[in-house]
């Protein structure tokens, strides 16, 4: 299987990741999400991190890229370190595998993001592409009771025409 670089008609070969990779990357992305449980936000940065040295190089073409990035793109938005967030969720995004951009989670975090940076032109783009993706809902208080969703949703409506 080939996808094209950035360069014309030069085709660049991906390679699947081996099943050891796989294994690897499954546990660091456990052992991340058990750091996150339990408030140990560096920590889960670092597992996730580490994951993503074990991606070979172009990362860009893996979608096991897109989790990690916005799985650390997450900790720095709850920390509110939007810079750091929206660096995490535009790489997601513009993952070479295609799901980035189609991500609902990825779109909606890179729009808050942009708000939260002031970028008001994207920040309307990425919240009305995860709102078209998921509707409203995407936009609902999380498991937590997080009501942030509601103050991204009436900026979301006071920007575009017939949001209900």
């Amino acid at each position: 299987m080939g996808l094209f670089s950035k360069k014309k008609n030069e085709e660049v070969a991906i390679d699947e990741l081996t099943p050891q990779i796989k294994t690897k990357l499954d546990e660091l992305a456990q052992k991340g999400n058990q750091f996150e449980e339990e408030e140990q936000y560096e920590e889960a940065i670092q597992a996730w991190k580490e994951a993503l040295s074990l991606i070979p190089e172009p990362q860009q073409f893996y979608s096991e890229t897109i989790w990690f990035l916005a799985a650390i793109g997450d900790i720095y938005f709850q920390k509110k370190q939007y810079e750091k967030a929206h660096k995490c969720f535009d790489k997601a995004r513009g993952n070479l595998s295609g799901e980035g951009y189609g991500n609902p989670f990825v779109m909606l975090r890179l729009g808050e993001c942009c708000l939260e940076i002031g970028d008001e032109k994207n920040a309307t783009e990425y919240l009305l592409r995860a709102y078209m993706f998921e509707g409203r809902e995407i936009f609902e208080p999380d498991e937590d009771g997080n009501d942030d969703g509601k103050k991204y949703f009436d900026y979301l409506r006071t920007h575009v025409e017939n949001i209900e």
